[in-house]
């Protein structure tokens, strides 16, 4: 079957003809059969391009390239489009359109030469073939041996013009690419290091080597894997000193004696130089059971240990300057007002020049220290009234009282419980993928994952009180928190120590026996981490496609807005998701559970970008229209929110749009992600 795919018919009857006609055609002259779809064609007929042209709309359509959708009226041209895969349907398309896929390289039709059709003699042919196989006699010619002359083709270099095309449009940027990669010097050998300081001290029976002080830990990266031993010790100390200084700023430190030990406690300054410290640890085999080693980057930790002695010094010095600072508080007001003695008393005036005391804004140690401590007074007393000389003014009576029982009940209640959790932490960063990424490699991209590669080490300070919730919702909790990353992240989310953020953890309402499912009535229940696990990634993997479906939405308004003559007549907003990622804990054990697996974190949360504005529901799952009235404020945010809803339905064909739209003003939060019933849910 000779499949055509465009013909222009030369006959006025091609208009005439109706756009859903199927026909099968058989021309004697090529003995072939002719199929073709959506045209009517009369005899004569010639094959002209890809493209089929003089063709009008017998009805309104709508332009069916997906990047334009205009309608197409009725009697207006409209152009089919076949596709090179076979049994695949084209498409309609508007006047406009049929110009771009003529200008385009990829679909533009490059004028081709005719093949020769070579006369062939039939009697000939077995003439020779009759000659061929006859017995050999004399005076007759040899047998011909058949040979082939090969293919029949026309070399491109005899139609095509001289000097670069369109396919050597990319030539100077692929030229430079492979030059670089071809001089470019192999990847480095590096690892990171987490440097902590810590003292002597802690419980040893619980494993514990030392008590970090300070919260010094400081990371560092692409260092070389081949360092030796006395070099770790010198980055180390060069990292962490000033850090140590600043902690207890005029204390003497004596640095020789800090002792820098890795994470399995052992003594630096032990091993003999030269030799690479780390690097045999980075070595592992290609594959299991070979002898090949490949290089595997990786993080160590070492410790800057102060010894004992040298901290209890420390401890000493800071007890006696709390001391000095206690006694000069507590000196008598005689120690800072001048002293007037009856020698200097003289007749009728005086003039006295006295010290200002000290103001009841200004720290008493400031005040202090604009005192001179020798001072002489000029007093010139002129008169003395005959009364006695007058006594020291007394201080101000404390009116004491004791405080209210139950106002510091409370008091003790809240600041006496310590609902603080603090975890070193493995933090993977929700990355922002852009749709058609997402559909060019499925496989890698279709969800959520976390890569080790791109993880950032941490640590995480929660605060799980009930009292401090930042909010509860139908099965999540959020509680305020600080994140800080050992290494500087890509994304604004853990940028700088010690940021807030909203920290979620998934929970399931407990019901007291025997009553009904109050909605009030109710206590919060943790699950186990197997449970919570698959909940948090599912979270994870929700909002890692509502950014990329609210990220389409805008592409496709910022099209259409470059594509206008004119500019919109009203203000679109900006908005985006939050920042987030997953923070999984290993560092301590599962209550019960003596095993030292490290498979499985103990503890996991979805750590978010913090919300500073009111937190609205711009639009609930369960209905499309905003919830907000025309009166209140946000309004126009959740009517601009219903029209990426109907953007993302009809662009992905009512497979998948966005819902319960709710967050700040310019950053949402708690998505959730509506899809075809056919859609099968990972």
């Amino acid at each position: 079957m000779l499949t055509i795919w465009m013909l222009s018919l030369a006959t006025s009857s091609w208009r005439s003809g109706a756009l859903t006609r199927s026909e099968t055609v058989f021309n004697p002259a090529l003995k072939y059969n002719v199929s073709h779809t959506f045209i009517t064609f009369m005899a004569s007929y010639e094959l002209a391009s890809q493209f089929t042209e003089d063709v009008f709309a017998k009805e309104d359509l709508i332009c069916e390239r997906s990047a334009c959708a205009a309608k197409i009226l009725k009697g207006d041209p409209c152009f089919y489009i076949a596709t090179i895969v076979v049994g695949q349907r084209g498409r309609f398309v508007c006047a406009t359109c049929h110009r771009h896929y003529r200008g385009k390289a990829a679909t533009s039709v490059r004028p081709t030469a005719q093949r020769p059709n070579p006369q062939v003699n039939a009697q000939v042919i077995r003439q020779n073939i009759n000659a061929a196989w006859r017995p050999a006699v004399a005076g007759q010619p040899s047998r011909v041996v058949a040979t082939s002359a090969g293919p029949d083709i026309a070399v491109p270099s005899s139609w095509a013009q001289p000097g670069y095309s369109v396919n050597h449009a990319q030539y100077g940027a692929e030229r430079e690419r492979w030059a670089k990669q071809a001089y470019a010097v192999p990847p480095a050998e590096t690892i990171s290091l987490e440097i902590t300081a810590v003292r002597e001290g802690g419980n040893r029976r619980k494993g514990a080597r030392g008590i970090p002080f300070g919260n010094i830990c400081e990371g560092k990266k692409d260092i070389d894997a081949r360092i030796d031993a006395p070099g770790l010790i010198t980055l180390s100390l060069d990292t962490v000193l000033p850090k140590i200084q600043a902690f207890a700023a005029g204390f003497p430190w004596r640095q020789d004696q800090f002792i820098v030990r890795d994470g399995g406690w052992v003594d630096l300054s032990t091993h003999p130089p030269h030799q690479p410290y780390f690097y045999s640890q980075c070595m592992h085999a290609t594959h299991k059971g070979s002898r090949a080693m490949t290089f595997k980057s990786k993080q160590f930790l070492l410790y800057v240990v102060v010894p004992m002695a040298q901290w209890e010094d420390y401890e000493m010095w800071l007890d006696k300057a709390e001391e000095e600072r206690f006694s000069m508080r507590s000196r008598p007001e005689s120690l800072f007002l001048p002293s007037v003695t009856r020698t200097d008393v003289q007749a009728d005036s005086s003039t006295i020049s006295s010290v200002e005391a000290p103001s009841e804004e200004e720290p008493f140690e400031a005040a202090l220290s604009k005192v001179p401590v020798k001072r002489q007074f000029h007093h010139e007393i002129t008169s003395v009234p005959s009364s006695p000389p007058l006594k020291k003014a007394a201080p101000a009576k404390f009116a004491f009282r004791s405080p209210d029982r139950e106002q510091l009940r409370e008091v003790l209640q809240s600041g006496g419980t310590a609902d603080i959790d603090h975890e070193n932490i493995k933090f993977f960063p929700i990355p922002m993928r852009p749709l058609s990424v997402i559909l060019e490699d499925p496989q890698l991209h279709a969800a959520f994952r976390t890569d080790t590669e791109l993880s950032h080490s941490g640590r995480l300070t929660v605060q799980t009180s009930t009292n401090d919730m930042l909010g509860v919702g139908g099965f999540k909790t959020a509680h305020p928190g600080f994140l800080t990353l050992l290494s500087a992240p890509e994304i604004p989310l853990g940028s700088c120590p010690r940021q807030k953020v909203a920290v979620k953890r998934p929970f399931y309402k407990k019901y007291p026996p025997g009553t009904s499912k109050n909605p009030i009535n109710f206590s919060i229940r943790r699950y186990t981490i197997s449970d919570k696990l698959p909940k948090l990634f599912r979270e994870a993997n929700v909002l890692y496609w509502a950014r990329a479906l609210l990220t389409f939405a805008y592409e496709y308004i910022d099209h259409c807005v470059a594509n206008s003559s004119e500019p919109p007549p009203f203000h679109i907003p900006r908005l985006r998701f939050v920042e987030a990622g997953l923070a999984l804990s290993h560092d301590h054990a599962q209550p019960g559970n003596k095993s030292k697996s490290m498979t499985m974190p103990w503890a996991g949360y979805l750590v978010e970008e913090l919300i500073t504005d009111d937190f609205l529901k711009y639009i609930h799952n369960m209905d499309c229209n905003p919830m907000l009235d025309p009166y209140e404020v946000g309004y126009e945010i959740a009517a601009f929110l219903a029209c990426t809803q109907h953007i993302q339905y009809a662009k992905t064909g009512g497979l998948a749009f966005i819902s319960n739209y709710q967050g700040g003003f310019e950053i949402l939060s708690d998505p959730q992600v509506l899809t075809h019933p056919y859609v099968i849910l990972i």
